[in-house]
């Protein structure tokens, strides 16, 4: 909400004609400018930046259809706030950046909160004084062609894990009284099975975490620059708090 507000006063103070709510259906190049289509009008524009992100199509795992006439089943894209949520527990499948966040919100919110986590990586909000961001800009990280994240199998890794103002971690997610499980790996009558892989996702987000920062200090070392010294951050140093005994299903009916 923080960055939204941040947008909306830059608007405010430049006089800015900014339209929400219009859906561009159609651009094309035109006559060295750019012919931008909407069911309200046509313009004509020099410049023409896409911000409608890599992962703007909701896809649910497929087993989840098998889910018809149960739990309600909600996309990131459609989260705004707890409130919004039937009554009961909730179960955030994904700890990318959007389940993750999402975890938390809940989890501050006082549900019930389960989190599906994933093999993905996470990076600090902040380290050695500035924005993560920042950092990936100008150590050339936002300049890497995209054919150098994509693996073996075709497939681009994961955003990774980010807090929007603070670094989360899965450590620190469960530390608030989120359970964490593994992998959903599908669906058997009205329970939800998931892997036995909690401690390697774990393991590595801090993995991933651990190399980026190397990468920033070699930066800064190889290019002379004044930085603060690395502090300890608490949502990579506390101790994850997990069942006693893995959880590998849940039963929808008597989770509620």
């Amino acid at each position: 909400m923080e960055f939204v507000a941040l947008l909306e006063d830059y608007a405010q103070r430049n006089r800015l004609p900014v339209r929400t709510g219009v859906s561009v259906t159609k651009l094309e190049a035109s006559n060295g400018l750019f012919r931008v289509v909407t069911p309200e009008r046509t313009w004509l524009a020099k410049n023409v930046v896409v911000a409608s992100g890599s992962l703007n199509r909701p896809r649910r795992p497929p087993s989840a259809s098998a889910l018809t006439g149960g739990p309600v089943q909600l996309d990131a894209s459609d989260y705004r706030k707890a409130g919004d949520l039937p009554v009961g527990a909730v179960l955030v499948v994904g700890s990318a950046q959007s389940g993750c966040q999402i975890a938390e919100d809940l989890i501050l919110a006082g549900r019930e909160t389960y989190l599906a986590t994933g093999h993905i990586g996470r990076l600090p909000r902040r380290y050695r004084g500035r924005d993560i961001v920042v950092w990936m800009v100008k150590s050339g990280l936002f300049d890497v062609p995209r054919k150098d994240f994509v693996d073996p199998s075709g497939r681009v890794a994961a955003r990774p894990m980010l807090g929007a103002l603070h670094t989360i971690s899965l450590q620190s997610l469960s530390a608030q009284g989120v359970v964490l499980l593994g992998r959903f790996v599908g669906v058997d009558n009205s329970r939800l099975i998931f892997a036995n892989d909690v401690l390697e996702n774990i393991r590595f987000g801090d993995e991933i975490s651990a190399q980026f920062k190397n990468r920033i200090d070699e930066f800064i070392k190889c290019n002379g620059l004044s930085a603060p010294a690395p502090v300890e951050d608490e949502a990579e140093a506390v101790a994850p708090r997990l069942p006693q005994h893995p959880i590998l299903s849940l039963d929808l009916v008597e989770r509620n």
